[in-house]
């Protein structure tokens, strides 16, 4: 399978890989959150030792004031987010966010 330019899937990795032409794309990126409700740490001895993050997004990570700011300087941004709270979970509401 081709793969238009700027393409994106929302599923099972493993589906959409393993028909791919690798000729075709120049970029795999994946995104958190996985919805595991943990916190993950990198191991001592790498390069990112220490850093963490959690893969769970709650109202305490959507700041008040990202939503004036998101208001006044990206309308479309702000639009999505407050529509988002009909249609979606708090969670994903703070991820986007």
């Amino acid at each position: 399978m081709n793969i238009n330019n700027r393409t994106i899937f929302c599923k099972d990795n493993l589906e959409i890989l393993r028909n791919i032409d690798s000729e075709c794309v120049d970029m795999i990126y994946l995104d958190p959150p996985f919805n595991k409700k943990k916190s993950f740490t990198a191991p001592i001895g790498t390069t990112a030792k220490g850093a963490s993050f959690k893969d769970i997004f709650g109202k305490e990570d959507f700041k008040d004031e990202w939503r004036e700011e998101f208001k006044v300087e990206h309308k479309e941004l702000y639009d999505f987010l407050e529509a988002m709270q009909f249609y979606a979970n708090e969670s994903d509401v703070a991820y986007i966010a």
